[in-house]
């Protein structure tokens, strides 16, 4: 099984990545998900925040929020930018926190760190302890259905990837405007939807958000298919 990310060697280059780009296609409409699945909540945990980006866009919004990470590396990077952000580092699937602590937890491109379906199911489940019993989850994920497809921000064009893409599909990964080269799991939209229900979860929404004239960029096959998958769940 390969290693997914190199933080220790990344974790700069993470930290100067913005909101551009098919990243932008991330969280251009959170704060419309938030709003409508979440009004009035004010705790969020951003599980896995890496380099605190999605942290510090979350504070943005007037959120208070924790980011917790599995990496030291990423997190020396996000208490570096954000100096009054509180962040805390984790293992995975184990939170430092009590029952019902968060009115929302926030997560984006962890779950395709995960090589294992049962810690995918056991992730989610810990995020359910944690969250309130009016609270939701909201994740971001990507789900490659063909490797040829054009990214604004990424390419997985390399041999290595030609093959059959099924759960838990090891992808390799080109950030273009980065540099970095990373290896990912494709999990399928049903795996997906399967360990929500494992975890005792319900799946309340699911958006795809598609690049449109609007966004003022000049999009590939973002504005064709969906790249990144957002699962707006409930206990």
């Amino acid at each position: 099984m390969k290693k997914t990310h190199d933080y220790a060697i990344y974790s700069k280059d993470y930290a100067k990545l913005g909101l551009t780009g098919t990243y932008y296609l991330e969280f251009r409409d959170i704060s419309m998900l938030l709003k409508a699945y979440a009004d009035g909540k004010k705790t969020v945990l951003d599980y896995g925040c890496g380099a605190g980006r999605s942290t510090r866009f979350l504070k943005g919004l007037g959120y208070d929020v924790i980011g917790t990470d599995i990496s030291p590396d990423m997190l020396e990077q996000a208490q570096e930018i954000d100096p009054k952000g509180d962040y805390q580092l984790i293992k995975s699937a184990a939170l430092p926190f009590n029952d019902e602590r968060f009115d929302v937890v926030f997560s984006s491109y962890v779950f395709l760190e995960i090589g294992d379906f049962d810690e995918v199911v056991n992730v989610l489940s810990e995020m359910k302890r944690v969250l309130k019993k009016d609270g939701v989850i909201l994740f971001i994920t990507a789900i490659v259905n063909d490797i040829k497809n054009e990214w604004v921000s990424f390419s997985y064009d390399f041999e290595e990837n030609n093959k059959p893409l099924s759960k838990c599909t090891n992808l390799k990964l080109l950030i273009k405007d980065k540099d970095i080269t990373l290896y990912d799991y494709n999990w399928t939209d049903n795996e997906y939807k399967k360990a929500i229900s494992k975890a005792g979860l319900k799946l309340v929404k699911l958006h795809n958000p598609m690049g449109n004239d609007d966004d003022q960029i000049e999009w590939k096959d973002e504005a064709k298919v969906p790249y990144c998958y957002i699962y707006v769940i409930s206990k």
